[in-house]
């Protein structure tokens, strides 16, 4: 009897090893399990950031190349959809991307700048939205650089462009106010990568009396070298925009 009871022993015992061995040493592992390589993850599954990974949506990633959907954004793989992860542009199908989702870019879809938007629509208070019509204030906005330290004059004539040195003036013209536009405008500079607001004369608004106006300022100076996005509003309702570059 007692040798029976050593022979049980000694075969539970060597069955726990061969178990332990296999769990260890030879069970491959499942998706989501912590790996060292491709080998021991179960197969189908790759090794990715130290995991074990399908590749499929939401699986983790350290590369494209660990997913079997487009694109790898911060360690998940992902479709590069509306409303997926990601971190630029190139993170979506869509080629937009705003706070961390990607869009579409159509009317009503968030947007930090214009560039957020397709073609013909304008980023109104973070919202894609159909162009404001102007045409009830003033026939048109004209964007011009003239020398810095001058009034527009016979030497110092106003030339229309969105491109400017930082030595250059910019002037802002509202041409064709209609006699019933009395009111204030100001106008803004956002940063189109970030939508930071880079400068704005909100501070100082210009008041429109039923006649045409401009203003100049060393707004290339103040904002100094890179493309931004200038931004005119009238009674605080945003009636213009258009990209200005600006070089050293």
């Amino acid at each position: 009897m007692k040798k029976i009871t050593i022979i049980i022993f000694v075969i539970v015992i060597l069955a726990v090893l061969g178990f332990g061995g296999w769990y260890f040493f030879l069970r491959k592992l499942p998706e989501g399990a912590a790996c060292k390589s491709t080998e021991s993850c179960e197969t189908g599954l790759k090794c990715a950031n130290k995991i074990c990974s399908s590749g499929k949506v939401e699986s983790i990633c350290g590369i494209k190349a660990d997913c079997l959907t487009p694109f790898c954004v911060e360690g998940k793989c992902t479709e590069g959809k509306r409303g997926d992860s990601c971190t630029n542009k190139v993170d979506c199908l869509t080629n937009y991307c705003v706070s961390g989702k990607c869009t579409e870019g159509k009317k009503g879809d968030a947007c930090s700048t214009y560039k957020d938007c397709e073609k013909g629509l304008f980023c109104k208070k973070e919202v894609c939205s159909e162009p404001p019509s102007y045409s009830q204030y003033f026939n048109k906005i004209v964007i011009s650089k003239m020398k810095l330290g001058m009034p527009p004059s016979p030497n110092n004539i106003p030339v229309p462009t969105t491109e400017f040195k930082t030595t250059d003036a910019i002037e802002i013209d509202f041409v064709g106010v209609k006699s019933t536009t009395k009111g204030e405008a100001y106008y803004e500079v956002i940063n189109p990568i970030t939508g930071e607001v880079a400068f704005t004369s909100s501070g100082y608004k210009m008041k429109l009396e039923g006649r045409d106006i401009g203003t100049g300022s060393d707004l290339p100076r103040i904002v100094g070298e890179g493309e931004f996005d200038l931004n005119i509003y009238y009674n605080d309702e945003m009636v213009y925009t258009t990209a200005i570059k600006v070089t050293d």
